[in-house]
């Protein structure tokens, strides 16, 4: 009796964590923008802090994606320099990593890390450099915030879904289709919220077409007469089967048939498939939806 009581303890435990586990959004998605350096930081080290940041993101399960609710602005600055004589002398450097998460549609502050590293070198650049590259993107540190990251996103989702959607029909009685396509589809793929406002995003979807087709076949036209065919198959990936100016985007996906470079041609195999026999519709719909939402993005984060 003892020993059943005790299994049934340890049944009901791993229940409650595997179901807490399951709360947590697992497809989460962050922006990360290109990293600020202290004056004193020589430039071209900017690209080394730039992949360890998407390095203690992605090593812990976390994509770093354009279309993202929350942006992380990375930043590495000085703190002090010094010298250690002895037989060699060396200098040393104490530098702060700091990872500001603000959330991209209200441009709040939505977390801050920060962490102290050092090193040293013969030189003050190569103090700096060994600083940098002793970052360790699996230290429980990292780990340990980008957990805690996600369980205030997968909060935020669950208290602000009312929130979002209020913004989101806003938007669409403003007619800003693609900030409420943007607002929407930013919502991860497992979360209730994106569950319980498919058919909203889907309106504002219909109602971008209705408004913007026309003009992104022009400026998909204008992309094939300056030879940027590659451009031009991306522009028309956001025009739907069904919108007003299907039969436009078609035609001008057959001027670009037999001259797109081999980069693109899968994409345009795609979209032809798509036109031809309507398979994939939905697929093709996400990543027009994608698209205009990515852009939409990239325009405010820059901002």
């Amino acid at each position: 009796m003892f020993y059943r009581y005790i299994l049934f303890c340890f049944f009901f435990c791993l229940t409650s964590l595997l179901a807490a586990q399951e709360t947590v959004v697992q497809d989460l998605d962050i922006k990360i923008m290109y990293p600020t350096v202290d004056a004193n930081i020589p430039s071209n080290y900017k690209a080394k802090v730039e992949r360890k940041v998407v390095d203690i993101f992605t090593q812990n399960g976390v994509a770093n994606a354009k279309g993202s609710t929350f942006v992380v602005y990375p930043a590495l600055n000085i703190v002090e320099f010094g010298r250690m004589e002895g037989i060699k002398n060396y200098d040393v450097v104490q530098l702060e990593l700091s990872l500001l998460v603000k959330n991209i549609f209200s441009k709040q502050d939505f977390t801050v890390f920060s962490r102290s590293i050092s090193g040293t070198g013969e030189s003050k650049r190569a103090a700096i450099n060994k600083a940098i590259m002793g970052i360790r993107p699996r230290q429980k540190v990292y780990k340990d915030f980008i957990q805690e990251m996600q369980e205030k996103v997968t909060a935020y989702y669950e208290e602000e879904c009312d929130a979002i959607k209020e913004d989101a029909e806003t938007a669409l009685a403003n007619k800003e289709y693609q900030k409420a396509i943007a607002l929407l589809n930013a919502l991860p793929q497992n979360s209730t919220c994106r569950t319980a406002n498919k058919a909203l995003l889907e309106n504002a979807y219909q109602e971008y077409q209705a408004k913007n087709c026309r003009r992104d076949v022009q400026e998909a036209d204008i992309a094939i007469l300056n030879k940027d065919y590659k451009k031009a198959i991306n522009i028309l990936s956001r025009v739907d089967v069904e919108s007003p100016c299907a039969a436009d985007a078609k035609q001008a996906l057959q001027k670009v048939d037999n001259i797109v470079e081999e980069q693109t041609a899968k994409k345009l195999a795609f979209l032809n498939k798509v036109y031809s026999d309507n398979k994939e519709l939905q697929k093709a719909r996400e990543q027009s939806m994608k698209s205009i939402s990515n852009t939409y993005i990239e325009g405010i984060s820059k901002d």
